[in-house]
């Protein structure tokens, strides 16, 4: 026993969160802020084998694998080098009247409540997207959208009635940010991606949208990963982000992909980096007023910025889904991939549905034998990256399971 105690000590160290100060005290009850996820115990009871499986209360629409920047990160590049493909307008339209009904036979009270518009790609390169928007925000579903800002301008209505659009800008200046995204700095595409955010910010205020409402958690967000070449310019980006008109800023490390896990291109951060990034946190965090929202996002990593997946199976991929477009040019075009992880966008061990052209079968196989078997196969230690669904896997584990929390002594 008393030689198991070293162990156990190093595990409790490993596993803890970033102690750096994330937020503002007066700010702790924000969107990036997992305790949210409390909220959905109710529904997250019912997920056991044998049993329906209510929809989950968000999912990812990826409407494109097509992008026109290169990020030298990018946590979507398997795909986009396999299957560089786009939703069809007809898949999107059924997919917008499904949700609404997704779950319906057995939940009448736990449906689809919200959509991240994201990617594989650029959405807004299927010309598609603004149209999908509009049909989900008409079917009372709120739309969240992540874009690399080139191409805003042509879908500035629809954006305008979202709840939130994430732009990956990643950068304080032109200069890393045209180096960060692989792109010819004489193109300025910096220069357009805040012109662009500045214009969706005013548009939005001015007509009186959702995403301009007065609300401080809605609209426009300035998103920034974390990479050695941008530690420095977080106060910089953050000062440009309250200056164009973002709500928002919100920081987290870069981190390595599922594909490229024991690589030579896993992604690491040096003390004197993390040291470096609380120092510009701090001073960004001093913007940060009644208008203006700073976030840094490290809760879901630990002290060193590496994964921080302390959970021994995935339930997450019962708690959402990613719609993505088909996997290669046999499939119909009018047809789709429905995965269960953003992180392993491509992984075909964790793909539901496979080329399908009918929305409802969404419905069938949720919560099904072949879905449970995908979890059973899962290995978390040598397939998965960082989880962006950690948060959801420790509440279900402690929470529900173990009830760490005696939930009912309130």
């Amino acid at each position: 026993m008393i030689q198991a105690v070293p162990k156990v000590v190093e595990f409790v160290k490993k596993s803890q969160p970033c102690r750096m100060k994330e937020w503002i005290a007066q700010k702790r009850w924000n969107p990036f802020n997992s305790y949210k996820l409390l909220v959905h115990v109710e529904r997250w009871l019912h997920i056991k084998r044998g049993r329906p499986i209510p929809p989950p209360v968000l999912i990812t629409v990826d409407p494109t694998n097509i992008c026109n920047f290169n990020c030298a990160w990018c946590n979507a590049e398997y795909i986009r080098r396999h299957r560089n493909f786009k939703l069809s307008g007809k898949i999107l339209s059924e997919l917008a009247d499904f949700l609404p009904h997704w779950g319906k036979k057995h939940f009448e009270n736990f449906g689809v409540q919200a959509i991240c518009i994201a990617g594989g790609g650029e959405p807004l390169l299927n010309p598609e997207t603004p149209a999908f928007i509009d049909k989900v925000v008409a079917n009372g579903i709120e739309v969240g959208v992540v874009t690399n800002g080139s191409q805003i301008v042509d879908a500035i209505d629809a954006l305008s009635q979202c709840t939130w659009v994430g732009v990956s800008v990643d950068a304080g200046t032109s200069k890393t940010f045209h180096a960060l995204k692989g792109l010819n700095p004489k193109k300025q595409m910096f220069e357009k991606v805040i012109e662009n955010i500045a214009v969706l910010a005013d548009y939005s205020r001015r007509h009186n949208t959702k995403l301009g409402m007065k609300h401080p958690s809605y609209g426009v967000s300035y998103k920034y990963l974390l990479y050695k070449e941008n530690i420095g310019e977080v106060f910089e980006a953050a000062k440009l982000a309250k200056e164009i008109g973002c709500k928002n800023i919100h920081f987290r490390p870069a981190g390595t992909t599922w594909d490229k896990l024991g690589t030579d291109k896993e992604i690491f951060f040096s003390e004197e980096d993390i040291a470096l990034f609380n120092e510009q946190l701090m001073k960004a965090q001093e913007l940060d007023d009644e208008t203006f929202n700073v976030y840094g996002i490290t809760h879901k990593f630990t002290e060193q910025f590496q994964r921080s997946n302390f959970f021994h199976k995935c339930y997450a991929l019962f708690m959402t889904a990613v719609i993505s477009p088909p996997s290669c040019k046999e499939a119909p075009i009018d047809s789709y991939v429905m995965g269960l992880c953003c992180d392993r966008r491509g992984d075909t061990k964790l793909e539901l549905i496979k080329d399908c052209d009918n929305v409802w079968k969404i419905d069938d196989v949720w919560g099904g034998k072949e879905h449970w078997n995908i979890h059973d196969r899962i290995d978390i230690d040598t397939e998965c990256p960082r989880c962006t669904y950690q948060p959801h896997n420790q509440i279900y584990e402690q929470v529900i399971l173990n009830d760490s929390m005696t939930c009912k002594f309130i």
